[in-house]
């Protein structure tokens, strides 16, 4: 039996340094905020030079647009990403491609005003804020019945200081890596693969909650240090073999996948293998030390 709650200062130590270690990268290097937040414009391009992404990064350079992104797409699209553009800086783009590049078309035109970006900014807070309250009170239903001095609402806010602790470390890591790499990027692709880690981390957490709450209905007179270490062990392998399938998926994804969808991967396979690290780790051993400083 692997001893993972006696320890469990060791793993509190290890998160507290993952998490300074964002919340410094945060606020060293700060997140590459993508235009759906900040607001910019988006031009794709369709067609089958191989210079052509050389080509319109030269000639934003030249009309000194310097906050840009370009990155080739499926089926021989080019997506073009930069900051406000007005009708002249998009007609002389337009003209000084087409020159380089007869055959190239511009499939598509979108641009998102800072307004729009600030209301998207809004929304995906309080998405953030409301799925951690349902998963609070979704917990606290389930648990309902566990017996006394178990506390059911102790499951449901321990479950979603989890679920911040691995929001935090995430996000503090995709700060640093969009440091060095311009595609990963903060916009509304990054937001759902944080809800989507949210899910996938909590569903672990209730697994091994739920586990823990009938080892302890068994056995109530027995001290729930050592019921949770033996909850966490018998759940361990079911979290594992879980987790690393779908690793091996995503990994697939990132490396066959299209670059437009790569930044998503990437956060989700960072926050699925913090997510079960802190739901074997960190979310059973809050559960004791709460119980044991509260008796």
């Amino acid at each position: 039996m692997f001893r993972i709650i006696r320890i469990r200062k060791t793993w509190y130590i290890v998160s507290g340094i993952l998490i300074a270690l964002s919340v410094a990268s945060l606020l060293i290097f700060g997140l590459r905020v993508g235009i759906d937040y900040s607001g910019g414009t988006i031009i794709t391009y369709e067609t089958t030079d191989s210079t052509a992404t050389n080509v319109i990064e030269n000639k934003l350079k030249e009309l000194d647009i310097n906050s840009y992104q370009v990155k080739p797409s499926s089926n021989n699209q080019i997506l073009v990403k930069t900051i406000q553009l007005d009708n002249n800086q998009h007609q002389s783009l337009s003209q000084k491609v087409l020159a380089d590049i007869p055959d190239i078309k511009e499939v598509k035109y979108d641009s998102i005003g800072p307004s729009i970006g600030q209301d998207l900014r809004n929304k995906s807070i309080i998405a953030v804020m409301l799925a951690s309250l349902a998963i609070i009170v979704f917990i606290a239903f389930a648990f309902r019945k566990v017996p006394k001095p178990l506390s059911s609402w102790k499951f449901g806010f321990l479950a979603v200081i989890a679920l911040l602790h691995d929001l935090l470390i995430t996000t503090g890591l995709v700060s640093l890596l969009g440091h060095f790499f311009i595609w990963l990027e903060v916009d509304a692709l990054f937001i759902t693969a944080l809800l989507t880690v949210m899910g996938f981390s909590v569903h672990d957490t209730i697994v091994i909650y739920d586990r823990l709450r009938e080892n302890f209905i068994k056995n109530r007179h027995k001290p729930i240090e050592i019921t949770a270490e033996e909850s966490v062990n018998q759940t361990l392998a079911r979290s594992i073999n879980t987790s690393l399938t779908t690793i091996i998926v995503l990994t697939a994804l990132m490396l066959l996948g299209g670059l437009s969808i790569k930044h998503f991967i990437v956060v989700l396979l960072i926050g699925i293998f913090i997510g079960t690290y802190s739901s074997i780790f960190v979310a059973a051993p809050l559960l004791v030390s709460w119980h044991k400083n509260k008796k």
